[in-house]
């Protein structure tokens, strides 16, 4: 059986990039395109816990969705016959996301 527990990190952050999608597009169906995006991808890692490897330093797993925009992290933790996922952070590719790419920069302009 599998169980998905989302923190309150991943539900701010599913709730802000539902609102940017609106706010940016007006676009209700934009947002379902999204929401079910990411139901699909829950359904997928709820069939395959153990498809992304388990990152070597901070022990979390991520898996891209949405035609690679967006970037799920979670935990899968296997006890008593079941498994159980941890949602941990999600992230939208567009975004500068310093938190996780620390070394990642706005491109700039010099004028000479």
């Amino acid at each position: 059986m599998i169980k998905f527990i989302f923190s309150t990190n991943y539900e701010s952050t599913l709730s802000r990039i539902e609102d940017h999608i609106f706010t940016t597009t007006g676009s209700l169906e934009l947002v379902e395109k999204f929401l079910d995006d990411h139901d699909q991808i829950l359904i997928f890692l709820g069939q395959n816990p153990k498809t992304s490897a388990v990152h070597p330093v901070t022990g979390d797993q991520s898996w891209l969705f949405g035609d690679g925009r967006y970037r799920l992290f979670f935990k899968s933790v296997d006890a008593e016959g079941s498994t159980t996922i941890y949602l941990i952070d999600l992230i939208d590719n567009r975004e500068l996301n310093l938190q996780i790419y620390p070394g990642n920069r706005i491109p700039t302009y010099e004028e000479e």
